[in-house]
């Protein structure tokens, strides 16, 4: 099992993101659930993919339009999440 971190940015854009919205809210607490088991679990979709402020890191699946972008810290069962948010758009974690 993988130990989850989060940076103050993840804490700060699921904060917004998800607001008082529980069914948000609960989506993003089964994919912590299935990062924490299996980060490749089929249905997070985990890809890898490259961002300019990051390097090489991993993209998993929320919802339709909601990713969780994280790093493993090398050689340990550690997950680092770095950002939370839409996959397209003007705000997307990707860009």
């Amino acid at each position: 099992m993988y130990e989850l971190q989060t940076t103050s940015n993840f804490r700060k854009k699921y904060k917004k993101l998800t607001g008082k919205n529980k069914k948000l809210q609960s989506a993003v607490e089964k994919t912590l659930e299935l990062l924490r088991s299996n980060p490749k679990y089929k249905s997070l979709k985990t890809h890898k993919v490259f961002l300019s402020q990051y390097g090489e890191i991993y993209s998993s699946f929320v919802t339709g339009d909601i990713r969780i972008i994280w790093m493993q810290i090398e050689n340990k069962l550690v997950i680092l999440l770095l950002d939370i948010g839409r996959h397209s758009g003007s705000k997307s974690v990707y860009k």
